[in-house]
Formats: structure tokens, C-alpha cells, sequence
């Protein structure tokens, strides 16, 4: 069957051409041959044709859309409205025409179809996808899929006898629950029934175990400063000196904020009380996000010095107050209300100097951990060129996770159009960027394993290396092939299932998730490892140049 236009709309500087079928996009963007881009491709004359030879439209520019098997045709002048346009996807010259994707014996090239140039008319996209969504609709049922999410704990159970409901929210359930999130609470992990080690990489880093006097005494730590994923990522590089240095100075502020006390008679002991609470609070929340898992958050980290010192930390272009007379924020108003300033003239004795003194240490560790954090948080961001393994390797376990249900999603979707698992195993999919053909099954399963159990062994045995050699090149494979499984060169062959837009967004999703793992393991990855030193070629080198100082001393006078 021959490829025809099945419809064209027209404006004064634009005409919208639909085919009857997907075009060759093997050249596409080339400017050869059947390039359906190529204006060559493509003939507009006004018809009827104006006296003389017919002389074709000049065309600015075409963009083909192969969702929808159309070319929008951009016109270098405006064409007056009423004026009837002959379109045609066959080029001037001989040999020249859009092609049908799927081979055949037909030439390329189209019959003309005539369309009037309407001022009013528009390609309404949104009213395009409205009916397709409708058709969809109606020839395929709505995606529902069962959620089991056990009711909050504050609601009663219903497993008692006279409940008259049925097990959902039963005690059972709820226990369970209930249990599940204390034990990932306590280790810091997500629990996943398939991972024993994972499971005891983070009961090690949760537990310290010492032996005391003929027994075994443990230490539990928590969950903020036990991070294990599974990758076993961590805190390493500029968060871990930061989250060091943070810890030490909350553990020498907190007994010199409990021991402050107002100098000032007349304060009130329950605004100073509040304060110092609130100052803990803050201060303590500060730490904990220094130490948060995958890096912390930048606008929280400068939201809490905002809050303690009242002065912004985004960047190295403010400087630091660091006077501990002119610190303002929740540590200035606590001063202020004890009335500790330097000098004060509530001074009267040794002991209210040292709860000055006490007061300026305190300053001093929140303003010096204050200016550690501009120095280092270019390190830290999701924009970040260059990151450090632990931190990242956090980020890579989430998105590999994510990877890994959409993997479902793009099956359920596939489901709900009637493409169940058997047909997919028979799917087969034919890629325009040239990589032999593959069932669509076979392309989702290498995408799971990878992100479930390849990618992840790969890292934890190879590190930066197997990052740069082995892991980051699988994942843009599977990138380019999920990009052409979107729309595939045999697209017309398969299900009309598979044509749909909730099939599309679904491998849609699945690409972008691919290009945010490429994106966050480019971070961290190394092409080959630095290079050693050959120490015999570094003797022989010396040698030479001994030997050649020696030749041309002999040569002088």
C-alpha cells in the first residue's frame, strides 16, 4: 500500500501534514535521501497555479513528529487566507520523497492533497491528545491495581470479635507494620527481604559490640549517623569532615548552653528558658542534617544558621560575622536576654566573666562551623560536577531502586492495553540507532537485573573503575535502546496497545530515570586507574640525560 496524506492543516505561515503511516527516520536530520526533515522532501505550490511555470512555495523549515506521523512545514512568507495550497511529500527533483518506514516496493513520494490556508485554523496538540486519550480510554480499561496501605496507628483495630469487618487493618497487619518500620528505624535501612547482606552491613554499622569483663555489651547508634544502603554508601569525603567537626562542637555547646545564666536580674526565666531550648533544638537539627544520608540539604543546612545566626550561608560572598557581640538569630536574642555582652556592666565577679567566656566559646563553634560550611558546599548539591563515592554511591542505590519499579510500571502499563507477559516475550522491537532487534520483555528484564543485581555488584567490587568501565556504559546502552523502544522502526507491525500514550509515558519515564543514573554516576567515575611509576623507565631516563650532560662537557674547552 502506498504512503498518502490522510490530512493537512493550513495557516498563513504553516501547514501541518499527517500520513497515513510512520516515515523513514533513518537519515533523519541528515539532509539525504528519505530524511523526512529535509525540505527538499517536500513540494507546496499555490493552486491553482499563478500564470507561467507553477513555482513551489519556499519553504523556512520541517520537523517531523513520529508520535503522531506528521511534519510540520514552516513557510518563509504568508500565504493570503482562502488560498488553496496542492502539499505532496515528493521533492522537486527526480528521486526525491518522504518513505514509508517498513520496506516496501513503492516509490517514495506522495500524491498531492489540497487544503485550504484558513487564518483561524490551529494545530490544537491538546485537543489532538484529548481524543486519543479518549479512544484510549474506551478500548482499553482504566490502570487500577490493588494498594494495600494499613490504616494509621491511632485508629483503632478491628481484630476483635464483634468487629464485623473483615482482616484489613487487622492487629495482624498492623503489628507487622508496626514492627518493620521500628526495625528500619532502629538500623537506618529499608528493609528488603532479598538482601541478607545489606541487612547485616547495617545491624554492624548500627551496633557496636564490646567485650566487657567476660561479656559481650552493645552500643546502639543512631539511625542519623548509621547510614547503610545497598551499595554500602556512607558518609565519606567533605560530609564526613564536616559531620565530625559538627558533632564535636554539639557535644562541647550543649553543657555550656545548659550552664549559662542571665547576668541581668530582671530577665525572664522562662523566655531564657524557651530560648535555650530552642537554640539546642536548632542546633542539634543542624548536625543531624550535616549528617543526612546522600548529602545534606543545602537550604535546610543555611536555613538553621540562618535561624542561629541570623545571617545567610548560600555562599563565600558574605562573609562570616563571627563578633560574637554582633551575632544576631536565635543565639543574638539569647544574649541579649542574659545580657552577655562583652563588658557587660552586669559583671561583678569571676564566675559571671566565665559565663561570658562560655557564652563567646559557644558562638565560636556555631561561626566557625558556620564559615567550614561555605568553604565546603560546593561539594555538596544535586548539580555537583564532581562527588565524593560514599555520598553518591547513597543516590545511586535510591535511583537504582527507582529504576527498578519503573521497570513495573512499564509492564503494568503494558497490562492495562492488553500486552500481558507471554505476548511480550514475542514483542519484537526494531531500533533506528542500528542495534540489532530485541523483544521488548528481554530489553525490560535486562533493565531490572541490571538495576536490581548487575549494576549494584558491579559497583561494590570494581568502585570508581567499574563505575567509569562497566557500569555507566550499560546504563547508556540501555538508555539508547528504551529511547528507541518509544518508537520503534516496526512500530505499525505491533499492538495497537503499544501505540498508546500511557505505553509512552511509561517507557518515557523509564529513559529519564536511566539519564538521571547516567547523570549522578558521570560524578563519581574513573575511565582507568592513575597511572604508578615504572621505576626502571625512570633510571633509564635518568641515565640518558647523565650520559648526554657527559658527552657535551666533553666538547668544551
Amino acid at each position: 500500500m502506498a504512503l498518502t496524506i490522510k490530512n493537512c492543516v493550513a495557516t498563513a505561515t504553516s501547514v501541518k501534514v499527517y500520513f497515513s503511516e510512520a516515515l523513514d527516520i533513518s537519515q533523519l536530520a541528515k539532509g539525504v535521501g528519505h530524511d523526512p526533515s529535509w525540505l527538499a522532501n517536500y513540494t507546496v505550490i499555490v493552486f491553482p497555479p499563478p500564470p507561467g511555470v507553477p513555482t513551489p512555495v519556499p519553504l523556512a523549515m520541517a520537523f517531523y513528529d513520529p508520535v503522531r506521523n506528521a511534519t510540520v512545514l514552516q513557510l518563509q512568507s504568508s500565504v493570503p487566507s482562502g488560498t488553496w495550497l496542492s502539499v505532496s511529500g515528493t521533492g522537486a527533483t527526480m528521486g526525491t520523497g518522504v518513505a514509508p518506514a517498513n520496506p516496501s516496493n513503492t516509490p517514495p513520494g506522495t500524491d498531492p492533497f489540497f487544503v485550504r490556508v484558513d487564518a483561524a485554523a490551529k494545530i490544537d496538540e491538546n485537543a489532538k491528545r484529548a481524543t486519543q486519550a479518549a479512544e484510549d480510554a474506551v478500548a482499553y480499561p482504566l490502570m487500577t491495581e490493588q494498594v494495600s496501605i494499613p490504616p494509621s496507628s491511632s485508629y483503632p483495630s478491628n481484630s476483635g470479635s464483634n468487629s464485623g469487618g473483615g482482616s484489613y487493618g487487622g492487629g495482624k497487619m498492623q503489628i507487622g507494620q508496626t514492627a518493620n518500620q521500628a526495625i528500619a528505624d532502629v538500623l537506618g535501612w529499608k528493609l528488603n527481604d532479598n538482601d541478607p547482606k545489606a541487612f547485616v552491613g547495617a545491624l554492624t554499622q548500627s551496633f557496636s559490640l564490646v567485650e566487657v569483663e567476660g561479656h559481650i555489651e552493645s552500643t546502639w547508634t543512631p539511625r542519623t549517623y548509621a547510614v547503610q544502603t545497598d551499595l554500602a554508601g556512607g558518609i565519606t569525603g567533605a560530609q564526613a569532615s564536616m559531620y565530625t567537626r559538627a558533632q564535636d562542637a554539639l557535644q562541647s555547646s550543649l553543657p555550656l548552653l545548659d550552664g549559662l545564666y542571665a547576668l541581668n536580674p530582671d530577665s525572664d526565666a522562662d523566655m531564657v528558658s524557651a530560648l535555650k531550648d530552642i537554640v539546642s533544638s536548632q542546633f542539634t537539627e543542624l548536625v543531624n542534617e550535616l549528617g543526612y544520608a546522600g548529602g545534606p540539604r543545602i537550604s535546610r543546612v543555611g536555613q538553621y544558621f540562618q535561624l542561629l545566626l541570623g545571617q545567610p550561608t548560600a555562599s563565600s560572598s558574605s562573609p562570616i560575622v563571627s563578633d560574637p557581640d554582633s551575632i544576631r538569630g536565635t543565639l543574638g536574642r539569647l544574649r541579649d536576654e542574659l545580657q552577655l555582652q562583652s563588658f557587660s556592666h552586669y559583671v561583678n565577679t569571676v564566675e559571671d566573666e566565665q559565663d561570658i567566656t562560655n557564652y563567646r566559646i559557644l558562638s565560636d563553634y556555631l561561626t566557625s562551623l558556620a564559615q567550614s560550611w561555605v568553604n565546603n558546599v560546593g561539594f555538596f548539591g544535586l548539580d555537583t560536577k564532581k562527588a565524593f563515592l560514599g555520598s553518591q554511591l547513597v543516590l545511586l542505590s535510591r535511583q537504582l531502586s527507582v529504576i527498578g519499579e519503573t521497570v513495573g510500571e512499564v509492564r503494568f502499563a503494558l497490562d492495562s492495553v492488553f500486552i500481558g507477559p507471554s505476548e511480550r516475550q514475542t514483542l519484537q522491537l526494531e531500533f533506528a540507532s542500528g542495534d540489532p532487534a530485541m523483544f521488548i520483555e528481554d530489553l525490560l528484564s535486562w533493565a531490572e537485573s541490571f538495576a536490581k543485581d548487575e549494576g549494584p555488584q558491579l559497583i561494590q567490587n570494581a568502585g570508581k573503575l567499574g563505575v567509569g568501565d562497566g557500569f555507566l556504559p550499560v546504563v547508556n546502552t540501555l538508555t539508547t535502546l528504551v529511547t528507541g523502544a518509544r518508537h520503534p522502526t516496526n512500530e505499525k507491525n505491533l499492538p495497537d496497545g503499544y501505540r498508546t500514550i500511557r505505553v509512552k509515558h511509561a517507557l518515557q519515564d523509564l529513559e529519564d530515570q536511566l539519564k538521571e543514573l547516567a547523570r549522578l554516576a558521570a560524578g563519581v567515575s574513573l575511565k582507568r586507574p592513575p597511572k604508578t611509576f615504572d621505576y626502571d623507565e625512570i633510571v633509564q631516563k635518568i641515565r640518558t640525560e647523565i650520559k648526554a650532560h657527559v658527552i657535551k662537557a666533553s666538547f668544551l674547552p
